[in-house]
């Protein structure tokens, strides 16, 4: 450090050395360890150690690194919130019906109809109810594990399912495959379009995602799994299929996407503009026992999100195959 002039002081000398080791830190994605990097360099290039210079590379670092978690809140904020809008409208509902049947309980009480009668009539109100509670349970599992958006899953029905599909495959000795997907530049896209036109876009990809899941399970009997992994991120499971063939259904769902034609819409569901544009990249990662020691979810996770880091680090719109 000293060819290159960095002070003798140990704040210095400590903190380039920290994230310069960064790139070994596996809970950050490969791209957050890429910026890292490029922040160093920055700083010796410059060469500017300044008290001010320390105090904005601490900032800028801890920036990077929080940007995955503030992502990952906002959505999980976001989920929260629709979750307990959609509860208390269950509830609304069922409060309703609560009082209704207290109502028919009593009128049925105050007629002159035969006691069997009348304690069929009541069982019948309170199994309809019974029915409705079961019906509301299952719908908030449901809400749960889907996406509000989109309506895809949502990234704890992904954790779950991958889980399982991994275990699974293990255990019978069957290929697993995971793409991964982003919209490129989605945040300048939000830019120049707006929030709504950018919750458009996702809707239309999460649509596509459906619509290419069914028909890969129609053709080939294997089950496909799609889910919003978090922001403009999207997962697809194929269990039972290669990385390379991953890798062409892949680059079919990049193609769709990059020849859909995006409309803006007002909120009466008038078109304003059409035509918008968007691209996607992909990393693709097949799970083996090439892909560490031990082959389990959070390294097919790992290898497809490095796999997506390379299609964007390669100019984007562009599909990539793990390779380790």
């Amino acid at each position: 450090m000293d060819k290159l002039g960095v002070p003798r002081e140990s704040k210095w000398r400590g903190l380039i050395l920290y994230m310069r080791s960064i790139k070994d830190y596996e809970f950050l994605t490969p791209m957050q360890r890429e910026r890292t990097q490029a922040l160093v360099m920055e700083v010796l290039r410059r060469r500017d150690f300044s008290d001010a210079a320390f105090s904005q590379l601490l900032q800028d670092n801890e920036a990077i690194i929080n940007d995955k978690w503030q992502d990952r809140l906002t959505d999980a904020l976001q989920d929260t919130a629709q979750l307990i809008r959609q509860f208390q409208e269950l509830l609304q509902r069922r409060r309703g019906d609560v009082q209704d049947l207290g109502a028919m309980t009593l009128e049925t009480i105050r007629t002159d109809l035969p006691l069997d009668k009348m304690i069929a009539d009541i069982e019948g109100g309170f199994k309809k109810i019974e029915g409705l509670l079961q019906n509301d349970l299952e719908a908030i599992v449901t809400m749960g594990l889907t996406d509000g958006l989109t309506k895809l899953n949502n990234r704890r029905a992904l954790d779950a399912f991958l889980n399982r599909a991994v275990s699974d495959a293990l255990g019978c000795a069957e290929t697993i495959s995971m793409i991964f997907l982003d919209i490129d530049h989605f945040k300048k896209f939000n830019d120049d379009h707006g929030h709504l036109v950018g919750d458009q876009a996702l809707v239309a990809v999460g649509s596509m995602l459906q619509s290419f899941g069914a028909y890969q399970a129609r053709q080939s009997s294997r089950e496909v799994f799609s889910a919003r992994y978090g922001g403009e991120e999207f997962a697809v499971i194929l269990p039972g299929v290669s990385g390379k063939e991953a890798a062409v259904l892949a680059e079919t769902l990049r193609k769709k996407i990059e020849k859909y034609n995006f409309l803006l819409r007002d909120s009466d569901g008038g078109v304003l503009s059409s035509g918008i544009k968007i691209t996607v990249s992909a990393g693709v990662a097949e799970l083996c026992g090439g892909i560490g020691s031990k082959p389990d979810a959070t390294l097919l996770v790992k290898a497809a999100d490095t796999a997506l880091y390379r299609a964007k680090n390669s100019g984007r719109n562009r599909v990539e195959l793990y390779s380790g």
